[in-house]
């Protein structure tokens, strides 16, 4: 009954949480297939050092966009994938990725246990093979890994019994700074002397970051990492320059890039219908965003043309979500029903969907259903009437979302 009743008090307020969702499902059966196909693929496309390319939803305000993240966590999970869900907001803006790789981190959920990084750990001894074929991995040079990442693993793997230095490497892979010259003085001590190790800016190990986690998750025998971001449209409320960044970074995320591929890693994303009209047509940032970086900083613009470029209408990487048809709504009301049922003990009156109203979302439809029965249970002589508004996302322009509670990790550098 408690399960069922924080089921219904997450559909009435409009976030179905896991257990709604598990029970709830999903009607849209194609977007299911793809994910599903492309999982099959990620351990095979990482053992190669590729990405597998991730693709977008569409659809409109309260349509279900984050009900389907959640259960597309839940196939995830059941394939052995860890997964990280980030809402874009203010807290976690698409064109800040050392914010996004903290915001995932903390959002990592594993099929086997509870817990993030730490418990990832736990399932890769340093004396694994495992274990080694990591340490291979990020000591060989032609895979680009900063010298950062392999310095700390050679101090994790030799320094292993103590606590202190452990809780500070591990911290520094999960997104925290680390003090180079203590990190030095640990190599030293270990016969392991790295003089050419110097501090990063937080930015510059944003994606790298990204990249050994992943490779970390695949270690520890985990099938791939799986990156859910909701609310990417929010993503037109920021500056021409932040989106700029924003763009670069979903296609390093998505596995748009061939210069910052995070092999492992497979991301899906979720956008309302009024993003690319907005930003594209209106604020025409395929012209703009060319003209102010072409000179002053080619790499970024490669990267934001080629987050454009799968943002765009015309991408093949578009998946929109199916409206609901008749039948549909009526077993997604059955399911809700049978829910509330259990959660309180009384049984809602066994209605027919009403057709007319097929143009609402299925958020509307939901909040509706279970707003009459709350009505009905209290007063079985009250005859609710309920009365919806659509409601649009506002994609206006704030800088003020641009203001950082975090001055110092910017543009800051790890301590020397």
């Amino acid at each position: 009954m408690l399960t069922e009743r924080r089921s219904i008090e997450a559909l009435r307020a409009g976030v179905p949480n896991r257990s709604a969702v598990r029970e709830l499902g999903t009607e849209q059966k194609a977007i299911e297939t793809r994910f599903l196909d492309s999982l099959s693929q990620v351990a095979a496309e990482r053992s190669a050092g590729r990405q597998m390319a991730g693709f977008m939803v569409q659809g409109e305000f309260g349509t279900g966009k984050s009900h389907l993240l959640e259960w597309l966590q839940h196939i995830a999970l059941d394939q052995a994938f860890a997964c990280s869900k980030v809402v874009i907001s203010k807290e976690t803006p698409l064109g800040d990725a050392h914010k996004m790789f903290r915001s995932a981190i903390e959002g990592l959920t594993l099929p086997d246990r509870v817990g993030k990084l730490r418990e990832v750990l736990e399932r890769l001894p340093v004396d694994s093979e495992a274990y080694a074929g990591l340490r291979a991995l990020v000591q060989d040079g032609r895979e680009g890994f900063d010298p950062l990442f392999d310095a700390s693993l050679i101090v994790y793997e030799r320094l292993h019994n103590d606590s202190e230095i452990m809780d500070r490497i591990v911290s520094f892979w999960g997104g925290d700074r680390i003090n180079v010259s203590d990190l030095k003085k640990q190599l030293r001590q270990v016969g392991q002397p790295r003089p050419e190790l110097r501090a990063r800016r937080i930015q510059e190990l944003a994606i790298p970051r990204f990249r050994f986690a992943a490779q970390l998750i695949a270690a520890a025998g985990y099938t791939g990492w799986v990156l859910l971001l909701d609310e990417v449209e929010l993503m037109a409320s920021l500056s021409v320059t932040a989106r700029a960044k924003g763009y670069g970074v979903l296609a390093a995320l998505t596995g748009r890039l061939v210069r910052n591929t995070i092999p492992g890693l497979y991301s899906v994303g979720t956008v309302t219908s009024e993003f690319t009209g907005v930003v594209f047509d209106q604020r025409r940032d395929h012209e703009r965003i060319p003209q102010r970086w072409a000179e002053r900083d080619p790499g970024l613009l490669a990267d934001s043309e080629a987050g454009m470029a799968f943002l765009a209408p015309a991408s093949r990487d578009w998946l929109r979500l199916r409206p609901q048809a008749p039948d549909a709504l009526q077993r997604t009301h059955e399911r809700v029903r049978e829910i509330y049922r259990a959660a309180y003990g009384w049984q809602p009156p066994a209605d027919s969907v009403n057709g007319a109203r097929l143009s609402r979302s299925m958020r509307q439809h939901v909040r509706d259903w279970i707003t009459r029965w709350d009505l009905l249970r209290l007063d079985p002589s009250y005859e609710p009437d309920i009365e919806t508004k659509a409601v649009t996302p506002d994609l206006t322009e704030r800088p003020d979302l641009e203001i950082s509670d975090e001055p110092d990790e910017e543009n800051g550098a790890i301590e020397p």
